[in-house]
C-alpha cells in the first residue's frame, strides 16, 4: 500500500516514513524541504513542494494511481512565531490543508489521519487530558489545528472522506535505527538546555517546586518519535484492511490521544538525564517564572483499546538516541 505522507522530511513524519517502510508499506514524501538538503534521510520517492499545489497533487496522484492513504504532518509549530505571525500560521496549517484535502477527495484519495496536537489542551492543571477533554487552545498555532480538526469533521459529513486524528504533545528521540532525527533549532527544548547545561558545566536550574504535583515540579508530556510513528503504523493498518476507520470510531470520536500516561516532571526528567549520561549536572532551584504553568499529560486508554498501542521506549533511551542522532549529525 502506497501512503502520502506531507511534511514527510520533517522530524515526525520522516519518522514515520521508516517505520511504514520497515512495515511494508511504500511511503511518498510531500515536502517544502529541497530534496538535496533532505536526501541522506529521505531514501523514497520525493516530491518538493506547496500542500496546496494542485497541479503537484495531480502529479502525484497520477505517478501512483494506488496511494490508499495520506498522513499529514504538514505544519508550522513555532508557538512564538504565530502569536506574532497568525496569518501566516492560519493560511499554511488551516487554509491549505482545506486546499489539499479537497482536491485530493476529487482525486480519489478520501482517507486521510492527521498528526495533530495536544497543545488544544489548556494545561492550567495538572490531570491527564483525556479524547473529551473540551479544548482551549491559546496560540493560534494551537487554534489553526483545531479549526482544521473541525473542518475534517464537516469535510466527512459533506463527501465520501474518512480520516483519524492523533493529538500528542512533545516528540523525543530518534528512529531506533538513527536514519533520522531532529534538524533544526529548538534551543528552548528541556533537553537541548540541559545537554547545554552540561556541556558548559553550568548550573541548570528548576523553576519552582512549590506546584502541586508529585515532587513540587511543573509536568510535561514526551513520547519517543519512534513510538508516535508506530502509532501511525497501527493506524494505517485499520485504514488498510477497511473502507473506513469504523474501528477508530468505536468510543463515537475519530480522535486518539499519544501520550505517556502519568507525564514527567521536571525533576524526574532532570533524574533521568542524569542517569542516561552519567552527567555530574549541578541542579538548582529557583523561583517560579512569569507565566509558567503546571502542565499536563495525555491519556492513552483509546490508543490502548483500539490499535493496541503503549508507549513501549523507556525516557532514558529516548534522551540517549536524541544524543547519538544529533552527534551523528554534527559529524556528517
Amino acid at each position: 500500500m502506497k501512503i502520502l505522507i506531507t511534511g514527510g522530511a520533517g522530524y515526525i513524519g520522516n519518522t514515520i516514513a521508516f517505520a511504514l517502510a520497515d512495515a511494508g508499506y511504500h511511503p511518498i514524501i510531500l515536502d517544502e524541504q529541497p530534496i538535496e538538503s533532505c536526501k541522506p534521510y529521505t531514501p523514497f520517492d520525493y516530491y518538493q513542494g506547496d500542500i496546496a499545489d494542485k497541479a503537484l497533487l495531480t502529479e502525484i496522484a497520477s505517478a501512483h494511481p494506488n496511494i490508499a492513504l495520506v498522513i499529514h504532518c504538514s505544519a508550522k509549530i513555532d508557538v512564538a512565531e504565530s502569536t506574532l505571525n497568525p496569518d501566516i500560521y492560519y493560511d499554511n496549517n488551516f487554509s491549505k490543508s482545506i486546499v489539499m484535502i479537497d482536491h485530493l477527495i476529487d482525486l480519489g484519495i478520501n482517507k486521510l489521519i492527521l498528526s495533530g496536537t495536544a497543545s488544544l489542551y489548556s494545561s492550567d492543571v495538572a490531570y491527564s487530558f483525556d479524547e473529551n477533554t473540551t479544548p482551549n487552545p491559546t496560540s493560534p498555532y494551537a487554534r489553526s489545528k483545531y479549526f482544521l480538526e473541525y473542518a475534517l469533521s464537516d469535510i466527512s459529513k459533506a463527501r465520501d472522506f474518512h480520516f483519524a486524528i492523533f493529538r500528542y504533545f512533545n516528540p523525543i528521540g530518534s528512529d531506533h535505527k538513527l536514519r533520522t532525527g531532529f534538524r533544526g533549532s529548538n534551543k528552548s527544548s528541556l533537553l537541548n538546555s540541559l545537554i547545554q547545561c552540561a556541556t558548559v558545566n553550568k548550573p541548570f536550574q528548576i523553576n519552582g517546586v512549590d506546584w502541586d504535583t508529585r515532587d513540587g515540579s511543573t509536568v510535561r508530556d514526551f513520547v519517543d518519535v519512534r513510538d508516535l510513528a508506530d502509532a501511525h503504523v497501527l493506524a494505517a493498518e485499520i485504514f488498510s484492511k477497511h473502507n473506513s476507520p469504523a474501528p477508530l470510531n468505536r468510543f463515537g470520536l475519530p480522535i486518539i490521544n499519544l501520550g505517556s500516561e502519568q507525564g514527567v516532571t521536571v525533576k524526574e526528567f532532570v533524574s533521568a538525564f542524569t542517569k542516561a549520561t552519567r552527567s555530574d549536572l549541578v541542579v538548582e532551584v529557583v523561583g517560579r517564572r512569569p507565566g509558567d504553568i503546571i502542565g499536563g499529560y495525555a491519556s492513552s486508554r483509546i490508543a490502548r483499546e483500539l490499535l493496541g498501542w503503549t508507549p513501549s521506549i523507556s525516557l532514558e533511551t529516548s534522551i540517549l538516541n536524541s544524543i547519538r542522532w544529533a552527534s551523528k549529525l554534527s559529524s556528517t
